[in-house]
């Protein structure tokens, strides 16, 4: 039985919404992780999570299937989520903080569920296992920009190619690793 991509989900949602759900069930945990590496705040990540699907549900007429894995459109919206809660959270902070207000916390259960998701040995040594099938390439181009989170300059500086070839050597890998965890899922 062939596994259906991220991008075919994403195609099929505008006709039937139903299987945008088999998108975010597919993808929340790990993009959930993501936020919640970059924020160190459970309550946070969930909202940003929450945002994301919620403007890709809104965009998912715009997308395009040019070969890219579905994943990486959705992180894209993620990482522009991010974007905008950093520069709104300076505001809201200093807002918080002049008041003196405290913010409440999620319970406890919530918070163990969303670390348990960051911290899964499982889910580490699959990504570790799939990189460690990529070309040597590739598997560093990736590393540099999504552990790194380098330019594409820099990544071509420290590989010793152009940014043009970074970048096909990134969106490779990144499409290779996208196939290669969606099969062991």
């Amino acid at each position: 039985m062939r596994v259906v991509t991220d991008a075919e989900l994403i195609l099929a949602s505008r006709r039937d919404p139903a299987r945008f759900r088999e998108l975010y069930d597919r993808l929340a945990d790990d993009v959930l992780a993501y936020f919640y590496r970059r924020v160190l705040d459970a309550e946070v990540a969930a909202d940003l999570l929450a945002e994301t699907f919620a403007v890709a549900f809104e965009r998912r007429g715009r997308f395009k299937d040019r070969g890219k894995p579905g994943a990486a459109w959705v992180y894209g919206i993620a990482a522009k989520e991010l974007s905008h809660w950093y520069r709104r959270q300076a505001v809201e902070l200093r807002a918080v903080k002049r008041l003196g207000m405290t913010l409440p916390p999620l319970d406890d259960e919530s918070i163990a569920r969303i670390e348990a998701l960051v911290d899964s040995d499982a889910r580490r040594a699959a990504v570790a296992s799939a990189l460690g099938e990529l070309p040597d390439g590739e598997r560093r181009a990736v590393e540099l920009r999504v552990v790194d989170e380098l330019e594409y300059a820099e990544i071509a500086a420290r590989l010793s190619c152009t940014e043009g070839a970074a970048r096909t050597r990134v969106h490779r890998g990144l499409a290779r690793l996208n196939r290669l965890m969606e099969a062991r899922a």
